[in-house]
C-alpha cells in the first residue's frame, strides 16, 4: 500500500492514542506505525523512545472542555433543564478523558500521578472549583436548594462519572442505558434536593 509521503505530527499522535487505548501500554511503535500507515522510523523523527510517543499521545491538550462555557454563562431556561444539558456535555467528555485517564495511570510520571494530572491545577480540580461556582450562584440567585455547593457538585459530578465508568468497564458487555435517559433520571432524582423549596420546577 503507497505511504503518504507527508505525515503530521498530529496524525501520528492520533493513531498511537487509538493504538494505545486499544492494546494498553503493550502496542509497538511498528503497530503504530502500521496504524498511521507510515514507516517507523518517521516516528522516531519525532519521539526518541516508545515512552515519550505514550506521553505526548495521551496528553489532554490545554484546549478548555466545551461544559466549562456552560458553567461561566448559563441559560436563563429552567435552572433543571440547564443542569441537564451540562450533564450531557460533561458525560460525552468524560467518555473521552476517562480512558485516557486509565491508561496514563499504568505509566505515571515521576510524582505517581498520570501526566495529565500532573500539574497546580489539574482539569478534574479546575473542573469541581467551576461546579462548585456554578451551584453557588445558582444556589444565591434562588434557584436552587441553599445547600454545601461543593457537596451538590460532587454528588453531580460522581453520578456522572459512574455512568461513563461502566459505561467503559462494559464495553465488551451489556451497555448500561442510554445516556439520555440516565441523565433524565439522574436530573428526577437529584432534584428532591437540588430543587428550591416550596416550588416545582420542570
Amino acid at each position: 500500500m503507497a505511504r503518504p509521503s507527508v505525515i503530521t505530527e498530529a496524525q501520528i499522535l492520533r493513531a498511537a492514542r487509538d493504538e494505545f487505548l486499544e492494546k494498553g501500554i503493550r502496542a509497538t511503535t511498528a503497530d503504530v506505525a502500521r496504524r498511521a500507515k507510515i514507516a517507523e522510523g518517521s516516528i522516531f523523527k519525532r519521539f526518541q523512545t516508545k515512552h515519550e510517543l505514550f506521553f505526548a499521545a495521551m496528553h489532554l491538550g490545554s484546549a478548555e472542555p466545551a461544559f466549562f462555557g456552560l458553567l461561566d454563562a448559563p441559560g436563563n431556561g429552567p435552572p433543571r433543564e440547564e443542569l441537564a444539558k451540562i450533564a450531557l456535555e460533561i458525560l460525552v467528555f468524560l467518555r473521552t478523558l476517562l480512558p485516557l485517564v486509565m491508561m496514563s495511570w499504568s505509566n505515571p510520571s515521576p510524582s505517581g500521578l498520570p501526566r495529565p494530572l500532573d500539574t497546580p491545577n489539574p482539569l478534574p480540580l479546575r473542573a469541581m472549583q467551576k461546579l462548585t461556582a456554578f451551584f453557588e450562584q445558582q444556589m444565591r440567585a434562588g434557584r436552587m436548594r441553599r445547600q454545601d455547593p461543593e457537596v451538590a457538585a460532587r454528588v453531580f459530578l460522581g453520578a456522572i462519572q459512574n455512568y461513563v465508568f461502566f459505561e467503559v468497564l462494559l464495553k465488551a458487555g451489556k451497555a448500561p442505558m442510554p445516556a439520555p435517559k440516565f441523565v433524565k433520571r439522574m436530573m428526577d432524582a437529584l432534584w428532591q434536593g437540588f430543587g428550591p423549596a416550596g416550588k416545582e420546577i420542570p
